[in-house]
């Protein structure tokens, strides 16, 4: 199944790259923190509110992702209910939370209603480096450099995060400034560091995609690919229509990917519980 459209903000968390290693704290406890399973018809999105009130509906494997600062591809040891069962979550800090801050308590409540214990191991996975694909560093169309300045984007858009405003999609057409927007195997973004390109390549791919091209700053950024991981219905649809996702990375930003193993943190989970509801 190919994965809707999503977001990026410049100032939202740090986006999860090959690189980075779990976190496993500093844990921080919301003072009242209410969780019971959910069908999927009353799923409702993570949202933060003034005086640190955070509602969402999600299944517990995406509250380790974004707790621990990981990837799902490098998460081992969940149980099957921990990907399927969604959890409708209302909880309350007492105080504004920075979203820097908001990790950690994921963590907490993770630790305290789910019982989870884990611990990170170094194992050899299989991994892609991106690298430059041409030997004059020519980068392909669909990668511009851009000289916008984001540092008054970030800070706006930080404090509409913690005034609980929810970000607005750009409208048809329009890209998105100091942010992006992308899908399973597509990503249009203004004045993004390439951080958000590694991210996406990685979820695509499901191995962690390390960048080796030496390409610092922001970028203007216009993606398309076939999901490479797809679910049954794709022949014959638009998607077939697109170039693969290799392809498109040397042909559309100049870029090549390199395939290999090397060494990459996950986290492993040595205890999950489901929760009492209350």
């Amino acid at each position: 199944m190919v994965a809707a459209a999503v977001v990026v903000l410049a100032a939202g968390p740090v986006p999860l790259t090959a690189q980075a290693g779990p976190t496993l704290g500093p844990i921080k406890s919301f003072d009242v923190a209410a969780v019971r399973p959910i069908t999927r018809q009353d799923r409702v999105p993570m949202q933060w509110q003034p005086g640190g009130r955070f509602a969402g509906g999600l299944p517990v494997l995406s509250l380790v992702s974004i707790g621990y600062l990981v990837p799902v591809y490098r998460i081992e040891g969940l149980p099957d209910w921990a990907r399927t069962t969604l959890f409708a979550i209302n909880a309350t800090a007492g105080r504004d939370v920075a979203i820097e801050e908001r990790p950690a308590y994921y963590r907490g409540l993770l630790v305290e209603r789910f019982k989870l214990a884990a611990h990170v191991e170094q194992r050899e996975m299989d991994v892609y480096t991106l690298t430059l694909a041409r030997s004059d560093g020519r980068l392909g169309p669909n990668l511009r450099r851009s000289d916008v300045n984001c540092d008054a984007a970030i800070e706006a858009a930080r404090k509409r995060s913690l005034a609980g405003e929810r970000p607005d999609p750009p409208a048809p057409g329009v890209r998105p400034t100091c942010g992006a927007i992308g899908g399973a195997a597509s990503l249009t973004g203004g004045a993004v560091e390439l951080t958000i390109l590694t991210g996406m390549l990685a979820g695509a791919l499901g191995r962690p995609v390390v960048n080796a091209t030496g390409l610092t700053g922001r970028f203007d950024i216009d993606f398309r690919a076939a999901p490479p991981r797809t679910g049954p219905g794709i022949a014959g649809s638009r998607l077939a229509e697109l170039p693969s996702l290799f392809t498109a990375v040397e042909d559309q930003l100049g870029l090549k990917l390199v395939q290999g193993r090397a060494p990459v943190e996950v986290l492993v989970i040595d205890r999950l519980e489901m929760p009492a509801e209350n």
